[in-house]
């Protein structure tokens, strides 16, 4: 089955003081029609760079594409004019994003911005756009609809400005909707509620969705395959129950003992020592190997994306040499 979006050997530059510098370094990865993908990764690893590349998005003048294509529906959109993009972003590639108060215009009612977008992409009239925008918000579960619409996005709490993020990304029923960690700002209840709406909304319209976050039980919960990032590269990818059972990266590993356990008391949470290195310093070789705890001599050169089989990769000289990283697995769905 041909993927539905496809990203090869993707690089991305930035502007800066002393010259260009590449939060992306060379990722691939591919999503198939009705496929939710995870990517997974500490704050700086390049999740969110990528999903602002897909969009075109990147703020210009400073950040570009500067290596590889991004195919949609074997389209490059890479290089496409921004009209012609216009015509795609929104429409066929929908996006919600970490943080709804800064993503919706404060000047604006929920129903002038969720109708603007319905105009442009369906063509469809004022009042049958108000009307549509009214079904929206009723299909994610925001009561009162009518009024919403007359409402400005300070009137509503965090939880509802999510929702009327997902209406306006699923206004259109986008073929691929990125969500740029959509829960983060949430309270635990709201976080379910959003987690199962989205899951609702595609299984019913048969999304694919590309799920940006930090949090492995999100993971877990809602994925069908997993990225996981680490200084702009892909370092591991595999379907979420064999990273869960068989993670081999040693900064999987870190990322999954990390997670608190209800079956064994803790004194303290573990931790993977150091930081993500900034992506204007990026060391030679593995990225990882100032962190790691079992870094040696070959890990002065850039391990490859190593094939282990059963859709698994996995970027560390280790694995390449057949060594074990203990640490084992963890409970798929705990």
């Amino acid at each position: 089955m041909e993927p539905i979006l496809q990203i090869e050997d993707l690089r991305i530059s930035f502007r800066g003081e002393d010259g260009d510098f590449h939060p992306v370094s060379g990722i691939n990865f591919r999503v198939h029609a009705g496929e939710t993908l995870g990517i997974v990764g500490e704050s700086g690893c390049g999740k969110s760079v990528t999903s602002l590349a897909i969009m075109g998005l990147l703020p210009k003048g400073i950040g570009r594409v500067s290596g590889g294509r991004i195919l949609f529906q074997d389209k490059c959109i890479t290089d496409m004019s921004q009209i012609d993009l216009q015509k795609i972003r929104g429409n066929e590639i929908a996006m919600i994003f970490q943080e709804p108060m800064t993503s919706l215009n404060p000047v604006y009612t929920i129903g002038e911005q969720l109708g603007e977008q319905i105009r442009l992409h369906l063509r469809l009239g004022k009042r049958e756009a108000r009307q549509k925008a009214v079904d929206m918000l009723r299909v994610v579960g925001i009561p009162r609809a009518e009024e919403i619409v007359k409402e400005y996005p300070h009137q509503l709490s965090g939880g509802m400005r999510q929702r009327v993020m997902i209406a306006m990304a699923m206004s259109c029923d986008p073929k691929v909707l990125i969500a740029d960690e959509p829960t983060t700002a949430l309270d635990v209840t709201i976080q379910a509620q959003i987690l199962d709406l989205m899951r609702e909304l595609k299984e019913e319209k048969g999304t694919s969705i590309v799920f940006i976050t930090h949090d492995l039980g999100v993971v877990a919960e809602m994925c069908d395959r997993v990225l996981v990032m680490y200084a702009g590269q892909v370092i591991e990818e595999a379907t979420v129950k064999e990273l869960f059972h068989n993670p081999q990266h040693p900064y999987t590993k870190g990322l999954i003992a990390s997670i608190p356990s209800l079956d064994q008391q803790q004194r303290r949470l573990n931790s993977i020592r150091g930081t993500v290195p900034h992506p204007s310093a990026m060391p030679t070789g593995c990225r990882f190997a100032s962190r790691c705890d079992h870094v040696r001599d070959t890990c002065k050169e850039i391990p490859p994306l190593i094939d282990i089989g059963d859709e698994h990769k996995c970027r560390c000289w280790l694995v390449k040499e057949g060594g074990d990283v203990h640490g084992g697995g963890f409970a798929y769905g705990s």
